[in-house]
Order: structure tokens, then C-alpha cells, then sequence
């Protein structure tokens, strides 16, 4: 083992695995921390965004998690006596993935522990408990308790991924934010389901008992209960009230074995009020706990591991300014709280059960469908915002547009076609760091060196119908190209596949000069996405 690493990581939950993974893929000498000799067998969290499995295709995982996953899902609401009152529809992503995936969470956490295990460039210590951690100006130090022995790891970084009652997060004294729901709800999780399901999570919202149902696959299915003040709920979770709650509305017979879990929880909603302290970061339940009706929670924290390790891989080369670093919360902690607010108001109107309160609801809810415009917003749930980073790492050029490219804002991955004639995504052309495309105008196109300081990966990207040379791809259908003109415009695309700047060759030096706010070239020591160590970063300063 090292003596000291560049990247501590304590927690090796979904979300910390990701963050260790992708620093590892990038050559980081980088320590996960987990207590667990084994990874998680609860199916906590169930679905999955296309932005998510965008960061897990870049970790090779995708393909066997979708294989064991239900795909292009959607979601339907049902008011009293049943009633349908809205479905969301799967909808087509434009990143390259289904929109909404059914997953089952002990299937992903397999995967990423064992590549974890696998991975020549990460120092895993299982069964390795976390038990006090400090810092400095000079690093962070995490204790860990082994076997009752104990032994004090040092750090240049330090990410928590430890969950919602995080050591990370009381060390260095951050705190949660917010409110804890009243209703208590109970999950149940069964295996063999025996028939088909249509591929939409259920919200009924009946007045009575509200309950969600959502299938999965290989005969998965979830059914979450609402509980009442006075119910008890070591009573609610005995075999023979599950029975009663499950035989025979959803199913004609449940044996002992279909039942894989029932547990009773509490959701908070609550956002720490920093993601940072010094050279310390929170990610995922350490720094958010939001209620399940949006689905967010684990996509939440796999967009914090992909935001937060790129910028602490540029800390690392020496070329990130603390603005870079300070961007984490900026474009974070907004998402978060905004996902926190949306999921609240989801279950308050699943939850309803005052007689007045449900019919007025339901009333509401088929008035406002009549309006398109509405009726298009709650069916493709656009309500559900993704995240806009124009506050953080993005330079706009108010004169310089694609139709199909938004500054601040994840980049879409069309199918493009290299010079082999193969078609694939658009992302396995664009390497793991930064990218530079180029829309329009003649091959290679001159360009400030600083894209080449910052090892940007340069495609030129064609419309369909084109044949793409060395350093070219064609689009199958126009997405990117759409709207292009006869001059090259740019797109600077971040390592986290979220759009920059937008310019042409008039807006290049603007561009460049605010991103170098982020991005100092002239600090840098070497290509961050290669595996090389780098010489320490100093801290410019250590609280926040």
C-alpha cells in the first residue's frame, strides 16, 4: 500500500464505487474505504436515468446492468376509484440511452464492486471501518479501524460517499439542511411475480392507502405502502400482515420465499448546506436525502461522483483554480436541492388522503391536461429538470448557436459513422477528458493552443451522408450538424459530457480566457486522463 494517496474515498456504496472508479480509470492513485466485506443485497434504489448509465457505460458496466434491467420505462398516476389521471411515456433520449430504466441495485453494486476488486489502479480496503478523519492545509487524514487495529491513512483529497448519517459530513462540520417526511411508508420487494407487467411505475394515490408499484424483471416487483400514524410498524412488516397487504389485490398466492424484503422507512428531505469543507467533499446521501417519488436519489449521487472526480483529476494535474473547485457545489448543490423540492411535491400529492383534498387533486390534475402545452409537460415529465450548469464551468457566446447543442448542458450522443463504416455513440470517439468539436467548416480548422495544453481530444464531426476522414465522424441522423453552416463552430465539451462554450473562431479568445479562470493551462503539468502521478496541488485555501 502507498503512503499516501491523491484521492481518499469512504464508502463504497453505488455512488462511491463510481467516484473511485472513474478516478482510477484516469490513473489517480486512489483509496476506497468500506466497512462491508461484500457489496450491498438490498434493492434500495430502482431507477435509473439515461444520464447515469451514460456515466456507467464509461465504466463498462452498462451493457450487463441493462441486460439484467427493464428498459424505456414510464409512469403512470391514478387518483380516486382508480382512475387514470396522468402517464408519462418512455420517451427518446437524446443521450444515447433509455430515459428511465427498472433496475435492481444489488445487480449494480455487484458490478462495480468486483471491477473495483479487479482494478490494478484502486487500493480497496474491505471490512476497513472509517473512524475519525481530520485535515489540514497539507492533506486529510482518515483512521481506519481494522480487526480492532487501527492505522491513519493521508490523503490530498477526500470524497465522502458515506451515506445519510455520514462521518465525512460530521467531521467537518457540515450539516443537513431541511425536513423530515411524517409519513412512513413500507416496502415490500417480491420475487416471482407470475405475470407480465406493462413498463410503468405505479402511483396510486386512491384516497385510502396510497401505494407505488414497480416492476422489474425475472419476476420483480416492488409495492411501497403508505402507513398510518397508528399502525405499528415491527407489525406491518410480520409475514402474515404482508400477506394480507399483498393477497390477493396484486397476486393470487405468495409463498415465504417470494418475499425478498419488507422494511418500513422514513424519508427525510434534506440538502447539507455545504458540499465542501477544505479538501473534503460530499457525494450523494452524505450530501442529499430526498423522498423516492422522483426516482433521484441514486442518479443524484452518480451525477455528484461524475461532476466532482473530473475537476479533483484537474486539481490533481495542477491545472484547476479554486473556482473549478468551488463549481462543484455551485452546479451540485443547486440540482440537488431542485430534485429535493420536485420529489416532495410528488409524494404530497401521491400522499393525499383527505376526502376534499384528493378529489380537489384529481380535479386539478385532468383540468390543467387539457392545456397541450401542460398536457406535454406532465406526460414527458419534464418537470423533472435536468441539470443546468450555465452558473458554473460554461461560457456563453449570446452570437454563436446549434440548434442541437445547449451550453450548460449535457451533450447529446448521437450515432455517428468513423472511417471503418462502424456506427456507434458519439461518446466512444471522445476519449475521457476534455473534447473539441468541430461543426461545419474545413478539416482541422485552426485552433488556440490552449485546447492542445489542456489535451482536448479534437473531432470533427459531419453531417449525415458525408464521408468522414482521419479525425472525422458522420452523423446517422443530424443532431449536432443540425442548422450548421458553412463556417466552423466549436464545442468544448467537458469530462463529464456537459457543454462549455459554443463559439467560432471571432469568440475564441473570450472563450478560452474565461474557461483558463477554470482551467489554468499554464499550471498544468501533463495530460490528466493518462496514467501518470502528478506532484501534489497546493490548497488556496481550506474552509469554505
Amino acid at each position: 500500500m502507498t503512503a499516501r494517496r491523491d484521492v481518499l474515498v469512504v464508502g463504497a456504496g453505488p455512488i462511491g464505487l463510481v467516484a473511485a472508479l472513474l478516478l482510477a480509470d484516469a490513473g489517480v492513485p486512489t483509496t476506497l474505504v468500506e466497512k462491508e466485506t461484500e457489496p450491498g443485497d438490498l434493492p434500495r434504489a430502482i431507477s435509473l436515468q439515461d444520464e447515469s448509465l451514460r456515466t456507467l457505460d464509461q465504466l463498462g458496466v452498462a451493457d450487463a446492468l441493462k441486460a439484467e434491467s427493464l428498459l424505456d420505462t414510464g409512469s403512470r398516476y391514478f387518483g380516486l376509484g382508480d382512475r387514470l389521471l396522468l402517464e408519462a411515456r418512455p420517451v427518446a433520449s437524446r443521450l444515447g440511452h433509455p430515459a428511465k430504466t427498472q433496475f435492481d441495485q444489488p445487480v449494480l453494486e455487484r458490478l462495480l464492486w468486483d471491477r473495483a476488486v479487479a482494478h490494478d489502479g484502486l487500493e480497496f480496503l474491505r471490512g476497513a471501518e472509517a473512524t475519525a478523519i481530520t485535515q489540514d492545509d497539507a492533506g486529510v487524514n482518515v483512521t481506519k479501524a481494522v480487526a480492532g487495529e487501527t492505522r491513519t491513512l493521508t490523503a490530498d483529497w477526500l470524497i465522502g460517499a458515506d451515506g445519510g448519517r455520514s462521518l465525512t459530513r460530521r467531521a467537518v462540520g457540515i450539516d443537513l439542511v431541511g425536513t423530515t417526511q411524517p409519513q412512513r411508508w413500507i416496502v415490500v420487494d417480491l420475487l416471482n411475480e407470475p405475470r407480465a407487467r406493462d413498463p410503468f411505475a405505479e402511483f396510486h394515490g386512491d384516497g385510502e392507502r396510497p401505494y407505488v408499484l414497480v416492476p422489474g424483471i425475472k419476476g420483480r416487483l416492488r409495492i411501497e405502502f403508505m402507513l398510518f400514524d397508528d399502525e405499528d410498524p415491527d407489525a406491518m412488516t410480520a409475514s402474515e400482515r404482508i400477506r394480507e397487504l399483498v393477497v390477493p389485490r396484486f397476486r393470487a398466492e405468495l409463498a415465504p420465499g417470494d418475499v425478498r424484503r419488507a422494511v418500513v422507512y422514513v424519508a427525510h428531505q434534506r440538502v447539507a448546506r455545504s458540499y465542501r469543507a477544505g479538501r473534503a467533499f460530499l457525494v450523494g446521501d452524505a450530501a442529499h436525502l430526498m423522498p423516492p417519488f422522483a426516482g433521484q436519489g441514486l442518479n443524484a449521487g452518480i451525477r455528484d461522483a461524475t461532476n466532482l472526480t473530473w475537476k479533483l483529476i484537474e486539481a490533481i494535474a495542477g491545472g484547476a483554480t479554486e473556482r473549478l473547485l468551488e463549481s462543484y457545489e455551485v452546479e451540485r448543490r443547486t440540482h440537488g436541492a431542485a430534485m429535493v423540492r420536485v420529489s416532495r411535491r410528488i409524494g404530497a400529492v401521491v400522499m393525499a388522503t383527505h376526502p376534499i383534498l384528493t378529489r380537489l387533486r384529481d380535479t386539478v390534475v385532468r383540468t390543467v391536461s387539457l392545456v397541450p402545452r401542460v398536457r406535454e409537460l406532465l406526460a414527458n415529465m419534464r418537470f423533472i429538470a435536468p441539470p443546468d450548469y450555465t452558473a458554473g464551468v460554461a461560457v456563453e457566446c449570446p452570437d454563436v448557436t446549434l440548434d442541437g447543442v445547449t451550453v450548460g448542458r449535457a451533450l447529446s450522443q448521437p450515432v455517428v459513422r468513423d472511417t471503418t463504416g462502424a456506427e456507434r455513440g458519439l461518446d466512444a470517439h471522445l476519449g475521457r477528458g476534455w473534447a473539441l468539436l468541430q461543426i461545419g467548416g474545413p478539416p482541422e480548422a485552426a485552433v488556440d493552443a490552449y485546447w492542445d495544453a489542456i489535451a482536448a481530444k479534437r473531432l470533427c464531426v459531419r453531417a449525415p451522408g458525408d464521408e468522414p476522414a482521419d479525425g472525422m465522424v458522420a452523423e446517422t441522423t443530424a443532431v449536432l450538424t443540425c442548422g450548421a453552416g458553412s463556417r466552423p463552430v466549436f464545442v468544448a465539451v467537458r469530462p463529464d459530457r456537459y457543454v462549455a462554450a459554443v463559439f467560432d473562431p471571432a469568440h475564441e479568445h473570450r472563450v478560452v480566457e474565461r474557461l483558463r479562470g477554470f482551467v489554468d493551462d499554464r499550471r498544468r503539468q501533463t495530460d490528466p486522463s493518462s496514467e501518470i502521478t502528478y506532484a501534489r496541488p497546493s490548497l488556496d485555501r481550506n474552509t469554505r
